[in-house]
């Protein structure tokens, strides 16, 4: 019996179409002036280390952003599932109902939003969001433009350009313009084995016999990657901030991360990229196994640090749970008491909250959204003070609430629903006033030894976060 060698390349390419459905390659083909730009920018050397943060004037909105609109959207919006990851067999956070590769790509037909984004990012700027970031291409390799790469609303919604009615929402609601792109695609033809799509043998990555072949296609790859990014970086205007999620292709360890955030920054002077195009690392520590390189950094999702951070950084984390980072078909939103624990814990640490909820396959939130949006419109309106143009107020461990601070002489103390009553802080000085800053009532107080205490009228609180300033 004779044994046929094939190049890994080949045999990933065979093993990935086993896994998904049909793909046509003329979807994913690249000129030779793609590729040749492609082996430029890999052997390119920045003329220039590029600093980070982003010290051009453009950028300087971000670390007084405070409060982000994260959004998930896409084919997977159609079931309401998890965007992606609920390909994968077995995986943990694909949530309850799983679909095979063929199962998932196939929502793609049914996905035909007919409503416009303006009236959600409305709400939200009302609410006291600054900035939106929207799921532009996720790992299933959708692109909610018609990109004339890969898959998207070309094939599927006769070149609709829904990146184009997201900017413009925007623009008119007043928020600053965000962008997700995944560079990894898992539709894209040998870009992964079929062992990917299970969750216990995806780690398990096949040896790499042919080095030269696999760096051949990690090249096309690459100038496919390029093209798709310029393609959002130049047909919409000013892009205030991209949020990249991680490139990757097996046997490639360099994946010229400086010489991309350089090239970023030549199509848009003034963005702000994140931390995630190659590894995620310890923003307190830029030395160890990786350099961090970005603008802000964003290892903090669904959690926060212990910390104060010494860069620009970010908590990301889910408003809503059924849909995962997807759609929420029964708006099942976590309570106003769980997002100001989470709002107040970044912003007492000096970091800006990315809180994400998933548009339904319509193109609108799901009516809770509206209502939570009320709420927040409410407590903004006494409460803006409290998070916006505040800083880190170091010692927060040393009381039992949340503290914000503007400058030497205030001091803001979150007091949650479920939280006591009676609050104790540390404070050498003794404060001028203690006030309930939602009506400007004194709160009697005592400090000694160095310690202040207080306590809020049971009958005095509220449902959400119940902000007490302190004045010197």
């Amino acid at each position: 019996m004779k044994h046929s060698l094939i190049s890994t390349a080949a045999l990933l390419a065979v093993l990935t179409l086993q896994a998904q459905p049909r793909i046509n390659p003329d979807d994913y083909r690249i000129d030779d002036a793609d590729i040749a730009r492609a082996q430029q920018f890999i052997a390119s050397t920045p003329s220039a280390p590029t600093t980070f943060p982003n010290p051009h004037p453009d950028a300087q909105w971000y670390p007084e952003a405070t409060l982000g609109l994260f959004m998930h959207w896409g084919i997977h919006s159609v079931e309401g599932v998890q965007p992606s990851w609920n390909m994968i067999k077995d995986f943990p956070y694909a949530g309850k109902h799983q679909h095979t590769p063929k199962q998932y790509y196939a929502m793609a037909k049914r996905f035909n939003p007919t409503q416009s984004p303006d009236r959600y990012l409305r709400a939200a700027k009302d609410a006291g969001f600054t900035y939106a970031v929207m799921t532009a291409r996720h790992h299933d390799g959708y692109a909610l433009w018609p990109s004339k790469y890969g898959i998207g609303t070309k094939q599927y919604l006769q070149g609709r350009d829904l990146i184009k009615e997201y900017v413009e929402g925007c623009r008119k609601a007043g928020l600053r313009v965000g962008l997700y792109y995944s560079p990894r695609d898992w539709h894209y033809p040998g870009a992964f084995a079929k062992t990917w799509f299970k969750e216990k043998t995806r780690k398990q990555h096949m040896v790499i016999t042919d080095s030269a072949a696999n760096y051949r296609e990690y090249v096309k790859f690459v100038g496919y990657v390029l093209r798709q990014i310029e393609e959002l970086l130049t047909r919409y205007g000013k892009i205030d901030l991209l949020w990249l999620d991680g490139m990757g292709w097996d046997g490639i360890t360099e994946l010229n991360t400086e010489q991309l955030y350089a090239w970023v920054r030549s199509l848009q002077p003034g963005i702000v990229v994140n931390d995630r195009w190659n590894n995620i690392v310890d923003p307190d520590n830029p030395n160890g196994t990786s350099v961090r390189v970005g603008d802000f950094t964003t290892p903090f999702e669904c959690s926060t640090p212990t910390y104060i951070p010494f860069v620009w950084w970010e908590q990301e984390d889910l408003w809503t749970y059924g849909g995962g980072w997807g759609y929420d078909k029964k708006g099942n939103f976590r309570s106003m008491d769980w997002f100001f624990g989470r709002f107040t814990e970044t912003r007492s640490l000096g970091g800006n909250f990315l809180a994400n909820i998933g548009p339904s396959p319509e193109g609108d939130m799901h009516p809770n959204f509206y209502h939570c949006m009320d709420s927040l419109k409410q407590w903004m309106a006494y409460g803006k003070e409290s998070v916006f143009g505040t800083q880190p107020s170091p010692g927060t461990q040393l009381c039992n609430v949340k503290l914000t601070r503007r400058g030497d002489n205030t001091l803001y103390a979150h007091i949650m629903p479920k939280g006591r009553d009676q609050v104790s802080l540390v404070t050498a000085r003794k404060p001028s006033r203690v006030v309930l800053l939602r009506t400007g009532e004194s709160i009697p107080f005592i400090h000694r030894d160095g310690f202040l205490h207080f306590k809020v009228d049971k009958n005095k609180r509220t449902k959400m976060d119940d902000v007490v300033k302190i004045e010197f």
